[in-house]
């Protein structure tokens, strides 16, 4: 086969649209997207060129595929393409309003050389850019024939988008100078525009080639995104304008319905939960290994689409997946708080396979695992997503169908007792973050749940974080602390309590140990009445506080899974 990687050339924008050649944008790429910020860039750019006469501007690289020996498809390129296209448009339009025979046929030159030819019959021109479905009937209607439609609000979002580049054009252009003299501004169009917008032009012959190419842009940091590179390989390998539109339609529910930048994280989870782990980097060569065929392609977005809505429900404990499961609500609401997401591919195995008791226990042993080797002791998450895969290829191939089973091979992730109880003796959390505040009122609240069987929400307990020795403590404080142990000791979990909203704000705040005691006593939370049974408030007793928490909270974890 041959492949046609190293045709590159670095070219003027001119020198590509020029000659007769013809672009075309799939029917399945992308809408036009370009905003003001973008608009705004290429116009500085070009300004700078402008003032600078022996400055070029890099506008990066355009992958193309060959059709004919004029005719391309855009593989990547498009928005800057159709972008230049509507500049070019904006200035043959106020070349128009000049109203000269001279003007006129200036306007007839950039059309010509940039924008397409006239058809001697409908007297329409015929672009050299074509674009998608979505955007293609606007452009050649409207802004080809330097037109703007009456209505703009029936427009969908993204015509709206390049009618709005166009008046951007339009009105930048009015402000300079030169706009107001024909040769000015087809000057300004052929040297600045035509001349000094310089691409690295790659040509290929195929449509591995082209994904190939566009994988080793995409490893390098450039504009190509994860999904970009999923979705144009996957509808480059359909056929058939029908079969087309039927996969556009089910690509666009499923980038609705989990988003469109989740959208390869969750095909990422969706695979890990049936096969061997897959890394980010390595997500679109293994989908280019194995899907194929048409059929392939059409099995896996159906498959997709089953576990879309199970995916962003893992999120969302107000999901109307589980409005019929309260305990399920609950436990998907405390993982989602930890900022978890490598448990996820286990989820949807066990989601699928397991029945609806044994999912509510492997939620308890998820929560659990997360929350001592993640929460607590932070460890390395890359050991978490090997045992995570495994499991999931285990339950997906009904090599286990229960949770006691799937604890068994996840222990080597469950921190035990000894490791656990001294991650957390000496556990810090910075509590002006926001959510680390979160995960500190979660972990008090559990322990006023646990100790004196209360019914707290550990998720949003009406509560306010109180710091015994204050984060902006009065000189006094320092008779009891190390000035290098302050704001270690701060911190510190031992020194942190539940306290009411206006007790905080009005009577602790950052009172001396002796005054805060009077306070705590009249607390409904009984945490931090024992507080009241301390004669001082140093880092020995901050020390001693902490360890004897870890107690109350070991039972939190085996309790779920034993």
């Amino acid at each position: 086969m041959k492949t046609n990687l190293l045709d590159t050339k670095t070219l003027t924008f001119r020198e590509i649209i020029g000659n007769g050649k013809k672009y075309e944008v799939p029917v399945y790429q992308r809408d036009y997207s370009w905003k003001e910020e973008h608009w705004e860039e290429l116009w500085l750019d070009i300004e700078q060129m402008q003032m600078n006469s022996s400055e070029v501007h890099y506008m990066g690289s355009i992958v193309l595929q060959n059709k004919t020996d004029k005719t391309f498809t855009i593989i990547d390129g498009q928005q800057r393409f159709t972008t230049l296209s509507i500049l070019v448009l904006a200035c043959a339009k106020i070349l128009s309003e000049l109203n000269t025979n001279e003007d006129r046929e200036r306007v007839n030159i950039l059309r010509d050389t940039y924008l397409g030819n006239k058809d001697g019959i409908s007297l329409h021109y015929t672009s050299k850019l074509q674009l998608n479905v979505n955007n293609n009937d606007f452009y050649q209607t409207y802004l080809l024939q330097l037109k703007e439609p009456l209505n703009k609000s029936k427009l969908n979002d993204s015509n709206k988008l390049m009618i709005n580049a166009y008046n951007y054009f339009l009105n930048k252009l009015r402000q300079k100078e030169f706009s107001k003299n024909g040769i000015s501004l087809y000057t300004f169009v052929d040297q600045i525009i035509g001349d000094k917008l310089l691409f690295i032009q790659i040509t290929v012959d195929d449509e591995l080639a082209a994904y190939t190419v566009f994988e080793t842009l995409n490893a390098r940091g450039l504009e190509l995104t994860s999904t970009d590179l999923l979705k144009n390989y996957l509808f480059s390998i359909v056929k058939g304008e029908t079969d087309i539109q039927q996969l556009q339609k089910k690509w666009k529910e499923i980038a609705e319905t989990v988003g469109i930048k989740k959208l390869p994280q969750f095909i990422r989870y969706y695979l890990n939960s049936k096969q061997k782990l897959i890394r980010s980097e390595r997500l679109f060569k293994e989908i280019r290994q194995t899907i194929k065929q048409q059929e392939e392609v059409f099995t896996f977005l159906d498959d997709l689409s089953n576990y879309a809505d199970l995916y962003i429900a893992l999120d969302d404990s107000e999901n109307e997946l589980w409005k019929d499961s309260p305990e399920i609500a609950k436990l998907i609401e405390e993982i989602a708080l930890f900022n978890a997401e490598q448990h996820k591919s286990l989820l949807m195995a066990a989601y699928f396979s397991l029945t609806k008791e044994e999912f509510v226990k492997v939620l308890r042993i998820i929560r659990a695992i997360v929350f001592r080797y993640t929460v607590i002791s932070s460890l390395n998450p890359n050991e978490l997503e090997k045992q995570y895969n495994n499991v999931a290829v285990k339950i997906t191939n009904r090599e286990i169908d229960n949770a006691s089973d799937i604890f068994r091979y996840l222990q080597p992730i469950y921190q035990n007792d000894e490791d656990f109880r001294y991650s957390f003796t000496t556990k810090e959390f910075d509590t002006r973050n926001s959510q680390q505040r979160k995960i500190v009122r979660y972990i008090l609240a559990s322990i006023e749940n646990q100790k004196y069987n209360k019914n707290l929400s550990v998720i949003d307990v009406d509560a306010t974080i109180e710091h015994i020795l204050p984060e902006n403590a009065e000189e006094s404080w320092f008779l009891d602390f190390e000035q290098e142990d302050f704001e270690s000791a701060v911190y510190r979990l031992g020194n942190l309590t539940l306290l009411e909203n206006k007790m905080n704000a009005k009577d602790a705040a950052n009172a001396l140990f002796e005054k805060k005691k009077t306070v705590y006593e009249r607390s409904q939370y009984e945490i931090t009445k024992e507080i009241v049974s301390y004669d001082t408030w140093n880092m020995n007793d901050i020390r001693n506080r902490q360890k004897n928490l870890p107690i109350l909270l070991l039972q939190y974890g085996k309790q779920d899974i034993e």
